[in-house]
């Protein structure tokens, strides 16, 4: 067996491994730098994961590379040029780039804004207290989860439990009319 077939092997393998043992043990598969946060930038592609991912990049060409017809075998072993070299590693620095905007997109999303307020417009809610004066405490369920906010509609003769769609003018949370 060569040893760029070795190498693809032994990478995919322990990227296989880590791949399942993340789906398994998630909370034990972090990086985390000397200041301790947990994070990921740009030093980071020259961690483990950065190395396994060129590693596979540069084998996975290689190995591809060696089926060719093209290619120059001795005893059934391909015998590479230094462009089939160049190649392989612009493929593996490719790979590991890749990795990093995973990894870079993964944070970004793990850092937006959740907040329900941002998402209150035109969601449904339950009313479950009249304040008075047109006034009521709404339980409104937006995509980025449950909050209690106020509500005002033009009178108060609207009962708890009723659903509601809410909208938002301003800072202002009004009671949709033609919901009720």
């Amino acid at each position: 067996m060569a040893w760029y077939t070795i190498l693809f092997i032994t990478t995919f393998v322990i990227f296989a491994v880590k791949f399942i043992m993340s789906w398994f043990f998630g909370d034990l598969d972090m990086d985390v730098d000397f200041d301790g946060d947990s994070d990921f930038d740009t030093s980071s592609a020259f961690s483990f994961k950065g190395l396994t991912h060129f590693l596979m990049g540069f084998s996975a060409y290689l190995l591809l590379r060696s089926s060719m017809e093209t290619v120059e075998k001795v005893n059934g072993v391909a015998h590479f040029g230094a462009m089939d070299y160049v190649y392989a590693t612009i493929i593996g620095v490719i790979l590991t780039l890749l990795l990093i905007w995973g990894y870079a997109l993964a944070l970004k999303a793990t850092h937006e804004s959740k907040n329900p307020q941002d998402y209150i417009n035109n969601c449904k809610g339950n009313i479950y207290l009249n304040l008075g004066n047109g006034q009521y405490s709404v339980e409104a369920h937006t995509p980025a989860g449950t909050t209690n906010v106020t509500a005002f509609y033009t009178s108060d003769d609207l009962e708890p439990g009723m659903e509601v769609t809410l909208v938002k003018e301003g800072n202002n949370i009004l009671i949709n009319k033609e919901d009720v």
